[in-house]
């Protein structure tokens, strides 16, 4: 063995043993952290720092996976993707490192896994094909010479979605403002303007100065066959040489040269900017060596931000310097920065923010703050740390490996951020010595690193860039000869022959995949006992292990209820837990609740069964250590039954925060938002979705907002204690506990004592709850970008079975990667069909509209054509059959057996679905392409993009209005 080991560690919060050892030839570092956890992970990490802004960094993450020596077909990450069982795939550019993880749970799997990543990393394909670039970073696009000249990209798409949203841009005006001097400065992900200078040489220059064993950091996690994992990296370490002169990430942080820099985001061109600005201010406060401050930094930010009653946040509310005020911690690498935001705000304020700011810090510095209050804090922190080493549902090795990197990037230990009992530890004892009060003062008053950022909003700024960017571009190709015009119409057919022509057979062979006798059709029987609660409701309880948590859910029948009265439910379920009730006043509450729980919080929920009947709930969810059972249940009780409704500002405050999050969706989850916009029209279920969660939403909370603020907050007060007094029946009342079996009996009488003063009152008939409007939608956003979806209700016409799912799959992984994302240039699609008869696709970060639709409506055709192999068609099974044995938590497992209950979903229906999986083939398949015809006429159009473009396609829409 070529590494020799060089540390040991024991790291009780992770369940694990580090071993830290050193390739000898290029010193190159692996961490493994030795347990028994079956879920392997690999990540392989990269100091990666940008020099500007062109994205490089970011775009060699995706070119790498598009094909290497050993893989030489075109996307070997997809085909991979198709053949594995991994339980999590990704890449990764950070503002200083780019990382590659993978995990799974089979052994032979992990290892196919690792194997094409190393060759991905170390040996891509790109050298020697510009073409890649071109695909996954940026081209000219000029398809025919009589076209008008466009960029076309991957990362240059995907980008000009991510930096349009404006809470981005202030995290980047601050870290360009506090680091002025050093890499952060850059956006790693890339800038739209600078995307298109990136040459093939500078790539190539890149990926030879940065990809190499010697800059490597790797991590290994799990119950691993060890010499064959060391062996896989070896192949690659082995003869590389050595860099002598390592990736020095470090530098001293300076004053800014500027204490006020001033900017500008978009909205749509025509929108009110009032109201609707940012401000922003940031510290330098932490480098990798300061651990036990960086720690003790997250504390502070809970402290000063944790929730609407912390001190710092509810000054600012109450002084109204935002509608929306966050803040805390934020690690960029090397340096950790302390930012403090307020959106919805005018930029005449910043003086006062800034006053509020100092003052309350000054207070809290020399009063002392709360012992309680930092109590609490450390118990919020400690639970969410003891939770999140049981989690099934992330891959923690992942996770385990990002922490390593946080100091182990900059010459530190790796073991730092996995030993955070110790520090917690630490900060409570030091806490009584005021060291959280020292921190603020070190950190925050006394520190000369610091500055602000105002960014206000210009209506239709996006709409005037992408104009003159277009203008700039038809300018660039009037310049050029007919020749040149031609050359790069030559270069744009002949990267799209690249991406329709299909990888030799050969080639795709080369790429490991497991076998049929691999898989199973086994399916986890996860337990639930069901038994009498009040009467006519059900106490349901999961047996899982949880390590000392108990998991209790309140389950509100609303059967009876109207549609819409959905969105009044919705605004309920997140206010309580954020009002005061009959006993404490809301930061009594918040005290209350981080001090004896790990949250109490609110949602609905909605269940269809087979029959299409629905079974919509509003639920309670909270958790507390076994110690604090009789707390939670009492807090539970309070909360469901006592809410009080007189805090007008912060209804209006949790309102506003409200909005402000679904506009970070629609700048993030856009594509989810149009599918289930569209599903709306066609299925009862997701109309209710979409009152609940959805745009139907997001119009009621700015409506209840404008009520809020032009004096008929009674009106809303009333409604939502109407609403919860409803609520407020034994005969609406069911539990599910997930927790230890010996507990459930303890867990059932607290709560039926805590309850037992509910009124009783029979529900009124099922609700009749139908579609919305079937038409064709447009919604504007302040974006250069757009989401494109299709929905249509499915279950007459389109059976949900295994080949149905096999179909999924395929079509996911070569129809619609290829046409949307390799050929159309959008970052991403979206293939949904579900058993309840929901069927979507979508695209995400889409530069076209009306392509797009016709992509869609092309499947039918690919899908009548489509022949197989037998490699190629058990590829998609595995593919298939994947995302069914993701690991998952104990909460989860809970979860899932009583969502199983309610649809009506049984274990011999899911091993059957397994069978019809593993015994689909290519003429089954070809044979959907008329269901899925049917399905395609029947579809209904929602669009969710740029002005400029929904207006030149208006012809597709029955409606365009604006969403924000």
């Amino acid at each position: 063995m070529t590494f020799k080991q060089i540390d040991t560690q024991d790291l009780p919060d992770i369940q694990s043993v580090g071993k830290l050892y050193e390739h000898i030839e290029t010193g190159a570092q692996v961490l493994y952290l030795e347990n028994e956890d079956t879920n392997k992970a690999f990540t392989i990490g990269f100091k990666t720092p940008p020099y500007n802004d062109n994205g490089i960094a970011h775009i060699i993450e995706h070119s790498v996976l598009n094909g290497s020596q050993k893989y030489p077909s075109k996307e070997p990450f997809v085909e991979l993707i198709k053949g594995s069982l991994n339980t999590f795939v990704n890449a990764m550019t950070f503002s200083d490192k780019t990382i590659y993880p993978v995990a799974s749970t089979n052994q032979k799997d992990f290892m196919h896994l690792m194997s094409v990543y190393l060759d991905a990393v170390f040996k891509p394909n790109f050298y020697s094909n510009p073409q890649i670039l071109a695909q996954e970073g940026w081209h000219y696009h000029l398809e025919s010479a009589e076209e008008e000249l466009i960029y076309k990209g991957v990362v240059y798409n995907e980008m000009k979605g991510a930096t349009a949203s404006p809470d981005r841009q202030v995290q980047h005006q601050l870290t360009r403002q506090l680091y002025p001097n050093s890499i952060y400065r850059h956006e790693s992900g890339g800038e739209p303007y600078a995307i298109p200078s990136l040459t093939q040489e500078e790539f190539i220059q890149f990926h030879q100065t940065y990809y190499h064993p010697s800059n490597s950091l790797t991590v290994l996690y799990g119950k691993i066959d060890e010499q064959e994992t060391f062996a896989a990296l070896e192949a690659y370490f082995d003869g590389a040489g050595k860099v002598e002169e390592a990736v020095d990430l470090s530098f001293e942080a300076a004053k800014p040269e500027e204490e006020l820099v001033e900017s500008t985001y978009s909205i749509t061109t025509g929108d009110d900017p009032t109201g609707k600005d940012y401000l922003a201010l940031g510290w330098h406060v932490a480098e990798p060596d300061d651990v036990l401050d960086r720690f003790g930094l997250e504390v502070v930010e809970e402290l000063l931000f944790g929730h609407n009653q912390s001190p710092l946040k509810k000054a600012l509310l109450d002084a109204e310097i935002g509608g929306d005020i966050s803040g805390g911690a934020a690690d960029f690498g090397y340096p950790t920065a302390f930012m403090m935001t307020a959106k919805y705000s005018d930029a005449s304020k910043m003086p006062q923010f800034k006053e509020i700011v100092e003052k309350t810090l000054t207070q809290l510095v020399t009063e002392g703050i709360d012992p309680e209050l930092i109590d609490a804090a450390l118990n919020k922190i400690a639970f969410q740390t003891k939770e999140a080493a049981i989690s099934e549902d992330s891959p923690r090795g992942v996770i385990y490996a990002i922490n390593a990197y946080r100091s182990w990037l900059y010459e530190e230990t790796p073991y730092a951020n996995l030993q955070f009992t110790t520090y917690l530890e630490q900060l409570g004892e030091l806490a009584r010595e005021g060291y959280f009060e020292k921190l603020i003062k070190q950190k925050l008053l006394e520190n000369s690193l610091h500055t602000a950022v105002v960014l206000k909003a210009e209506p239709g700024k996006s709409d005037r860039i992408e104009a003159e960017s277009h203008a700039k571009l038809q300018e660039y190709k009037a310049s050029l000869s007919e020749e040149e015009i031609q050359e790069l119409v030559d270069q744009t057919q002949s990267l799209i022959k690249r991406q329709e022509t299909p990888d030799k057979p050969e080639d795709l062979a080369k790429i490991p995949t497991l076998t049929k006798e691999d898989l199973s059709t086994h399916v986890e029987d996860y337990p639930l006992t069901e038994s009498s609660f009040y009467a006519e409701t059900s106490f349901y309880q999961a047996e899982q292990f949880t390590a000392g948590i108990d998991y209790i859910s309140l389950y509100v029948d609303l059967k009876d209820v109207e549609t819409e009265d959905y969105v009044w439910l919705s605004l309920l379920s997140r206010l309580v837990g954020k009002l005061g009730t009959k006993t404490y006043d809301s930061a009594a509450l918040q005290r209350q609740l981080d001090l004896y729980t790990g949250g109490i919080y609110g949602n609905i929920t909605i269940h269809e069964d087979t029959s299409g009947e629905l079974k919509p709930y509003f639920v309670l969810r909270g958790k507390a250590l076994e110690s604090s059972l009789n707390e939670l249940v009492l807090l539970m009780q309070e909360i469901l039954c006592h809410t009080q409704f007189e805090e007008e500002a912060e209804i209006t405050t949790v309102v506003q925060q409200l909005i402000s999050q679904f506009e970070r969706m629609i700048q993030s989850r856009s594509h989810v938002l149009a599918a289930n916009r569209g599903l709306s029209q066609v299925k009862a279920s997701a109309k209710l979705n979409e009152m609940v969660s959805g745009m139907d939403q997001f119009h009621f909370l700015k409506k209840v907002l404008s009520d809020l603020q032009s004096g008929k907050a009674d009106k809303v007060k009333t409604q939502l204690g109407e609403m919860l007094q409803r609520l407020s029946n034994k005969r609406r009342l069911h539990v599910l506990y997930v927790g230890e079996a010996e507990r459930a009996e303890e867990v059932k009488e607290a709560l039926q004592t805590a309850f037992n003063d509910l009124p009783e009152a029979a529900l009124g008939h099922p609700a009749i709850i139908k579609p919305g409007t079937k038409q064709n939608e447009a919604f504007v956003t302040a974006q250069d970008v757009n989401y494109v979806a299709i929905a249509s209700d499915a279950m007459d016409s389109f059976a949900y079975t295994g080949t149905a799912k096999v179909l999924a799959t395929t079509i996911r992984y070569s129809y619609l990667w290829n046409e949307i994302r390799v050929k159309g240039g959008a970052y991403g699609s979206m293939y949904n069909h579900q058993r309840n008869g929901s069927f979507a696709l979508s695209s995400y970060r889409d530069p076209n509209i009306r392509k797009t639709l016709a992509a869609y409506k092309g499947l039918p055709g690919y899908i009548e054509q489509i022949e197989l192999s037998d490699s190629e068609l058990l590829k998609y099974i595995i593919g298939t059959i994947s995302p069914m044995e993701q690991p998952k938590s104990a909460f989860s497992k809970g979860l899932t057996a009583f969502n199983r209950l309610k649809t009506g979903l049984t274990k011999e229906e899911l091993v059957h679905l397994k069978e019809e999986i593993l015994a689909a083939d290519s003429t089954a398949l070809a044979e959907l392409h008329k269901d899925l015809k049917e399905v395609l006429e029947d579809s209904t159009i929602v669009v969710i993009g740029n002005k400029t473009q929904i207006e030149k396609e208006s012809d597709l829409f029955d409606t365009v209005k604006e969403l924000y």
